[in-house]
This record gives C-alpha cells, sequence and structure tokens, in this order.
C-alpha cells in the first residue's frame, strides 16, 4: 500500500487529533472527555466513545466541541469498518460545528477567535476527506481550500495553535507531492519541505497533539525519502502507544520501506496479534496484514513461510465481505500461492 493511501486510510485520526488541546470554548472537564474520546477512539472502542459523547449531549451540551469529536469518532469508524454506515450522524454533527462557527458570528465576537477559526477549518477538512473518498472532487477541493484558509486565519490570530500547524503542514506536503510532475512549473510551488517544517513545530511544541504530528511525519518522511528520522518518530509513538493499532502499522511500516524485512516481520507479527483482540474488528484489517507478511517473506527469498502467510490470508478471507483493499491484499496473497 502507498504512503499516500495509508495516509488516507488514518486522516480521520489525524483530524480527531487536531482538536485536542481544551480551549476557553469548553467547558472545565472538557480535558477530562475530550482525552477519554480520543483514547477510546485510538484503540478502536467506538461505541464506547459514542456513547461518552452522546450522554454529553444528552446532558444538554450544544457546544462547537461535542458535536465535533462526536463527528471525529464517527467518521473514524466508517473509515476503520470501510462502509458508510454512519454518514447522516456525521454529516448532521459537522452541520453543527459550522453553524456555530458562522463567520459572521466570529467576527462580531473576539474573545475565542482563533480557537473557533480552527474549529471551523478542521470540520471543512473532515467534509473535503469525506467529499473526496466518496468521489466528490470538486467538493472535496472547495472545502479543502476552506480548511486550510481558516486553520491558517486561526495561526494568524494566534500563533501558538500549535496544532494548526500540523493541519496545514499536512496540506502543503500532501498537494506538493499530487503536483510533483508540475513542480518545474514557475506558479507551482513545492511546499513539501515547509509542510515538514509545519509539522515538526507541531510535534515539537504541541501538548496534546504532538504524538499524531509524529505519526504524520512517520509517513510523509518515508515518502521525502528522510527514513532515518522516520523511524525516530516511529519508535516514540509505540512506545507511548503500545496498543495502538493505528500506531503500530506506522511501526511496521517504516521497517518494511526501510527493507529491513527480519525487523519488519517481527512488526507486523505483533501488529496481527493486536488486530486479532480487537473489540471492534475489521476483518478485512487481518487478511491485509496476512498478505503483507507474506509479501515479505517472499521479497526474503522464504518461499515456504511466505506460502504459509499467504494460505492463512486466504483462511481468513473465507466466509466474509471484504473490503475493496482487503480484496487487493487477497489478490496479492494469491498471486504468491500461484507463483
Amino acid at each position: 500500500m502507498s504512503a499516500e493511501k495509508i495516509f488516507i486510510r488514518f486522516l480521520p485520526l489525524l483530524l480527531l487529533h487536531l482538536l485536542f488541546k481544551p480551549s476557553p470554548l469548553t467547558a472545565e472537564d472538557s480535558g477530562n472527555w475530550i482525552d477519554q474520546s480520543i483514547d477510546l477512539t485510538i484503540n478502536t472502542h467506538f461505541a464506547k466513545a459514542e456513547s461518552l459523547l452522546n450522554a454529553k449531549i444528552s446532558a444538554g451540551d450544544s457546544t462547537a466541541e461535542v458535536y465535533f469529536f462526536l463527528a471525529s469518532v464517527l467518521n473514524s469508524k466508517m473509515t476503520h469498518y470501510e462502509n458508510q454506515a454512519d454518514e447522516a450522524l456525521f454529516l448532521n454533527a459537522l452541520n453543527r460545528v459550522l453553524v456555530k462557527t458562522d463567520v459572521e458570528e466570529l467576527e462580531k465576537n473576539v474573545e475565542n477567535q482563533a480557537r473557533a477559526y480552527f474549529y471551523r477549518g478542521s470540520a471543512f477538512g473532515y467534509k473535503a476527506f469525506y467529499e473526496g473518498k466518496n468521489g466528490n472532487w470538486l467538493d472535496a477541493v472547495s472545502d479543502g481550500l476552506k480548511s486550510v484558509d481558516n486553520l491558517k486565519h486561526a495561526v494568524e490570530l494566534d500563533s501558538t495553535l500549535y496544532d494548526a500547524y500540523l493541519g496545514i503542514g499536512v496540506y502543503q506536503y500532501w498537494r506538493s507531492t499530487k503536483l510533483k510532475y508540475l513542480l518545474w512549473m514557475p506558479f507551482i510551488e513545492d511546499t513539501r519541505l515547509q509542510g515538514i517544517i509545519n509539522i515538526r513545530k507541531a510535534a515539537a511544541k504541541s501538548k496534546h497533539s504532538r504524538y499524531m504530528a509524529m505519526h504524520q511525519l512517520i509517513y510523509i518522511l518515508l515518502n521525502y525519502g528522510n527514513k532515518e528520522e522516520a523511524l525516530q518518530y516511529a519508535r516514540e509513538v509505540i512506545r507511548v502507544y503500545p496498543n495502538s493499532t493505528f500506531m503500530w502499522w506506522a511501526y511496521a511500516h517504516t521497517w518494511y520501506m526501510r527493507h529491513e524485512y527480519p525487523k519488519a516481520v517481527e512488526a507486523y507479527g505483533h501488529l496481527l496479534i493486536l488486530l486479532k483482540n480487537l473489540p471492534e474488528q475489521n476483518p478485512s484489517h487481518v487478511v491485509s496484514c496476512y498478505a503483507r507478511l507474506a509479501e515479505i517473506y517472499n521479497k526474503m527469498g522464504k518461499i515456504p513461510e511466505a506460502r504459509k502467510e499467504a494460505k492463512q490470508a486466504l483462511k481468513a478471507a473465507k466466509g466474509i465481505p471484504l473490503s475493496s483493499q482487503g480484496q487487493k491484499s487477497l489478490k496479492k496473497a494469491e498471486n504468491i500461492l500461484v507463483d
């Protein structure tokens, strides 16, 4: 799987972290429930995360924060299961965030403007991601630009909003990566390095989203060719989040991209154990992990081991509906058995 595709898979969790830091816009106990909802989501306890946030809404909380985090959980859940089961609830929550951070109202109230623009920009980011995932590219581009404009405005108002540097940096890097064949043209600026600098700033100075910034730097630095720095961040994120499959995908991918295959086998093997023990499992991920192990063994010339893992992929896929990515992984496993 390419770094770009892996980034798209985990973008919802990036967006979830963008608003990790409590602010004056939230209630006094915001740090507690925000931290809880994020931790539950990172560890794929989606039902518990939804229950926590819906309980706050039922108790009378109608702030932009609670609806944003509800949208975050729902989008992460749909991405994890690779379906659209919660689309209506997700879009409704996002629309509530945008209504509560209406620009005309923001201009009237100078207090907390930066944080509100931050929420608004991140909500547009979610919309852009969802529209792009569903093939609505014009809407995705439009909302993506709105997202970055609002995040940049937030930083102009408050340069210490380091979470915003993360969102801006990710956009700067991947936009230039997608346009890399046009970078020779005078009006197409290469902003990849500036993107990396902005994300490094978030990783170094953000109190709450620093590990998400590290996670993004892993994929971006691997794509950029800086594999040594990527490994440093990969080691750190699994030290802090030892049971997160989200972080272990990044760690295992780092060894794979470095062509250090024995280490990659060890990492994917551990990831496989975590995937099988998830309380809310997507079976396609297990198939993909087995297929990746088969691929690595094949590259190492260990054909019996490769065939064994490929057969495990086929066994894991039997009788279950696979996602498109799961089907691609299964095809790779089948090809190994044919060769």
